[in-house]
């Protein structure tokens, strides 16, 4: 099993970069966000994932029309990788800037470039992970 895949070495257009969660904002773009700025929406395609430096991001679900808060993620904390993570057609949830916030964006191409470098077996083990999640509300 690869315990250490994030410990690796990058292949491909990041070779001789070492992954450390820390020093991701020297990699990828960091920017920041003012309150109210909307990441991605409900549906989008995109699948780039985000790290928070500093602030707050929440997430909300549209279903029938009403809008439901999903959770609230703070600095340190890694959010919108379910798309890539789980090979789904679009973004569940909306991401919405809630305090002024610095976030890196991971670009979907390396966290799909992560996930393919995975033992098979636990790529099978995350993607079945919606299908128990649907069993379980049933």
């Amino acid at each position: 099993m690869r315990l250490h895949i994030f410990a690796q070495t990058f292949r491909q257009n990041w070779s001789g970069i070492m992954l450390n969660v820390a020093k991701l904002k020297e990699v990828f773009p960091t920017d920041t966000f003012d309150v109210d700025t909307v990441l991605y929406q409900q549906g989008d395609e995109s699948g780039d994932g985000f790290i928070i430096q500093q602030g707050q991001v929440e997430l909300t679900s549209l279903v029938d029309g009403q809008e439901t808060m999903v959770a609230t993620f703070y600095a340190n904390e890694v959010f919108g990788i379910y798309k890539t993570l789980f090979d789904s057609d679009g973004r569940r949830f909306t991401a919405t800037v809630k305090e002024k916030s610095i976030i890196t964006r991971i670009p979907e191409q390396f966290l799909t470039d992560r996930i393919s470098a995975s033992d098979s077996f636990i790529i099978h083990c995350f993607r079945q992970w919606p299908n128990l999640e649907k069993q379980i509300r049933n």
